[in-house]
């Protein structure tokens, strides 16, 4: 009997670097045994991924298996041949060797490593080699590390496209509005939990297209005394949450299509927060958080942009609010409620008789049409997606008054969300919705509401 054709041995070689790219590199090392082609194949791979399964319980990893790692780590980079890496990562949740890992990021930067992502917590600072910010070959480039570190005085990395950083601390000697000049191709800037101990941080990088900040923690709070800058005239996706700086002196931003902004209720009717809102002129899709909606009330300003209008968490925003916020949004078309809109106290503990939530709701919407202009309330509006709908007198009120008042609207989304889960009760059941929403009195002739799960 002739044996069994090696299939896989037939493969061509680039498929094969392929499949390993997608897995780890210990998983990679296992498949050697599934042929005689396997056996070295793993050693070549161009993506290089150590790393252990994330679980949110996993102890953290003891003296014994680190030492484990690194010895893996040592001799996969070691008993590689002279190939080229396309990527490096390496996330490990101990302390591990300074100088073991000084050298693995060297050996890839030598490699002509394209893309590197490092999340480690090291006891020192003095871990990552100055060559990784002046490498020639590097696209993209992700940095976590404990303790914080920070940014050489010089930059050049001339092909680098994508840039995270994570827990940086920045300074007025580690920061410049030019540290990025060399940096001619530069389109998505990443800046997560960072640390600012400047007076005035500027971003101005002509090929911008994606920059989001994150700065929630106390010690971040450095943002609200300094003038931030933003130079970015091709951004075209931008997200801010946390803290407001003290002042922003931002350009308009002609291109920007998304953004997605979440501000602290401390910041609310500051000077900066309006200077950031007025900044989203041009956008299209926006999606705010509880806060966020408060401050663009205050602000009166008006977004005539916008298109798609997404509302992210439990908006404790009444009715009359929501109202003045699409207002403000006058050619809304598509608008999203990814979270069921939160009650008065007690609503929840019991289910309200059916009756009293209908006479309330309707009783608003009476009340509401001399204080609105009701002809022009939402004349674009062609969608409306509830995904957590838990038939509350608020979720109800808003369901009315757009049905009444959307002269527009093709289609109405509602999910029915139970949240039994949490040791409370649905003021209406999903049977109970479906039959009275649908008698409610529409605008628009051609709305189909619809029930999903």
């Amino acid at each position: 009997m002739e044996a069994a054709n090696d299939r896989i041995s037939d493969l061509p070689e680039s498929l094969l670097h392929h499949i390993h790219g997608s897995l780890d590199i210990k998983e990679g090392a296992r498949t050697s045994v599934l042929s005689k082609k396997w056996n070295n194949i793993w050693r070549t791979v161009p993506t290089l991924h150590f790393s252990e399964p994330w679980q949110d319980d996993r102890p953290v990893p003891t003296a014994d298996e680190t030492e484990k790692f690194m010895n893996f780590v040592d001799g996969t980079l070691y008993g590689r041949n002279s190939s080229n890496v396309d990527k490096f990562i390496l996330w490990w949740d101990a302390p591990m060797s300074d100088i073991r890992v000084h050298n693995w990021i060297t050996s890839v930067i030598r490699a002509n490593v394209k893309e590197i992502g490092l999340a480690l917590i090291q006891e020192h600072g003095l871990f990552i080699p100055l060559s990784l910010f002046t490498c020639e070959s590097l696209i993209s480039l992700q940095v976590l590390t404990n303790p914080s570190i920070r940014l050489p005085k010089h930059i050049y990395l001339p092909r680098l496209k994508r840039l995270e950083l994570y827990h940086f601390e920045f300074t007025n000697e580690s920061w410049n509005e030019e540290l990025f000049s060399s940096s001619h191709v530069l389109e998505e800037l990443i800046l997560h939990g960072c640390i600012y101990h400047v007076r005035n941080f500027s971003i101005s990088i002509p090929t911008l297209k994606l920059l989001k900040i994150i700065s929630w923690a106390r010690d971040q709070n450095g943002l609200r005394d300094c003038v931030f800058e933003i130079d970015a005239p091709r951004l075209v996706t931008f997200s801010y949450s946390g803290y407001v700086a003290k002042e922003f002196v931002m350009s308009r931003f002609p291109a920007l299509v998304e953004a997605d902004v979440n501000l602290s209720s401390a910041d609310n009717g500051s000077a900066g927060t309006t200077q950031l809102l007025r900044a989203l002129a041009h956008v299209q899709c926006l999606t705010v958080y509880d806060n966020t909606i408060l401050a663009m009330i205050s602000s009166a300003l008006t977004f005539q942009n916008v298109h798609t209008l997404k509302i992210a968490d439990n908006t404790t925003v009444q009715l009359p609010g929501v109202i003045s916020l699409l207002q403000s949004i006058p050619n809304l078309e598509s608008l999203i409620f990814f979270q069921y809109i939160r009650g008065e106290i007690g609503e929840y503990g019991e289910a309200n008789d059916d009756d009293s939530i209908s006479d309330a709701s309707e009783s608003d919407i009476n009340e509401g049409e001399s204080s609105y202009n009701t002809e022009c309330l939402f004349p674009h509006l062609k969608s409306v997606w509830f995904q957590e709908f838990i038939g509350n007198q608020n979720d109800l009120k808003l369901v009315k008054w757009i049905l009444r008042y959307a002269e527009a609207l093709e289609m109405m989304f509602i999910r029915y969300y139970d949240i039994a889960h949490t040791g409370l009760k649905n003021p209406k059941s999903e049977e109970d919705l479906k039959a009275e929403i649908p008698s409610f009195p529409r605008a628009s002739a051609g709305c189909v509401i619809k029930f999903y799960s």
